[in-house]
């Protein structure tokens, strides 16, 4: 039996499945994901909040990339904050290019979060280095 890191059984799964390039979103209660293959993890509103999953999450993978919407920088500095001390620096777009974007996810993961442009969309990259 697993004894450390992430124990839904369904998260594991995809987050194993991540690929180089492969998108995934970590987001709030409310963002449209359409047909994405998403991972409810929100149980009420607030919990499981979106610091408490991208804090789980992202220290387990290796991405290249990240984006979030620019309207976050001044509505959500919390979650913000939650990005950067996880090591990302995402780049702001435009909050109708963020939800077009997140449409092309391979999943997302869904929190209980209940603040405004609670939202990241994050890109795999590869745990190992090219060949001197």
């Amino acid at each position: 039996m697993i004894t450390r890191g992430i124990i839904h059984t369904e998260l594991a799964r995809h987050l194993a499945g991540l690929r180089h390039t492969e998108r995934f979103v970590v987001c709030d209660s409310g963002l449209p994901l359409g047909d994405v293959p998403t991972v409810d993890l929100g149980y009420r509103y607030g919990a499981a909040s979106f610091e408490d999953v991208v804090r789980t999450v992202v220290p387990q993978l290796t991405l290249e990339r990240s984006w979030i919407s620019r309207d976050m920088v001044d509505t959500n500095p919390t979650c913000l904050g939650a990005l950067t001390a996880v090591g990302l620096s995402p780049e702001p777009i435009d909050h109708e290019q963020f939800k077009r974007l997140a449409l092309d996810a391979k999943f997302a993961i869904r929190t209980g979060e209940a603040t405004f442009y609670a939202n990241v969309i994050c890109q795999g990259g590869v745990p190992f280095s090219t060949p001197a």
